[in-house]
């Protein structure tokens, strides 16, 4: 057998094991799919918005996922908050405020009175 010949042997060998392949294509499918739409409607929880820009109380913060709450202390923190006006704020001791602080992270160590005044100000207008 040349060179050639078993050149052209292996190419026909490969275009055999090919045809044998190419034939089996399969939809994908999901396990969503085949479910109505009750079964969807119970499946996907209720809408929830989230106003992390206006002051809010205990009840609302702590209904919050814990990434949230994160970035509403971090966002009171550059409205210029202190742990007092936040516990006056959430209607909570300092003390559960400090533990607040600790568990997300979140220093309130640049105090602006004037910009918290307008925070503040933002729900009674």
């Amino acid at each position: 057998m040349t060179e050639f010949e078993y050149d052209c042997l292996q190419k026909k060998l490969v275009a055999l094991s090919a045809q044998h392949r190419v034939g089996r294509r399969r939809q994908v499918t999901l396990p969503s799919d085949r479910l109505n739409e009750a079964e969807l409607a119970r499946r996907n929880g209720p809408c929830r918005i989230y106003r992390l820009g206006r002051p809010m109380k205990l009840a609302e913060f702590e209904a919050m996922p814990p990434d949230l709450q994160r970035d509403y202390l971090r966002r009171l923190r550059q409205r210029g908050a202190d742990d007092a006006s936040v516990s006056r704020m959430l209607g909570i001791g300092r003390q559960r405020v400090q533990a607040l602080r600790t568990r997300h992270r979140v220093d309130f160590d640049r105090p602006d009175p004037a910009a918290w005044k307008d925070f503040l100000g933002e729900e009674n207008g």
